[in-house]
């Protein structure tokens, strides 16, 4: 019985880091329409969370797509979106 409480706690925390994270990549993007805003250490922070998940997915993107817009942070809230549901 305890390892069953155990799990779903587990889950249950692993299911807000994810929301944590997603929210900060949110949070990130809007700090990027201000370009004063980019160059704070909460920003350095945001992206010290964020760049493990966005970097890969922006590589990959950014081999066939060279456009002015960065999709990458909406890719990642939709892998996100996706894992956190496979977890709960």
């Amino acid at each position: 019985m305890k390892v069953g409480m155990l799990m779903h706690t587990l889950r249950i925390a692993i299911a807000y880091l994810l929301d944590i994270i997603s929210w900060v990549i949110v949070v990130k993007s809007l700090f990027t329409w201000v370009p004063s805003l980019m160059e704070t250490k909460l920003y350095q922070i945001m992206d010290d969370i964020t760049e493990p998940i966005e970097g890969p997915i922006r590589r990959i993107l950014y081999k066939n797509y060279s456009g002015p817009v960065d999709f990458s942070p909406v890719i990642a809230i939709i892998i996100l979106i996706f894992l956190k549901g496979l977890v709960l």
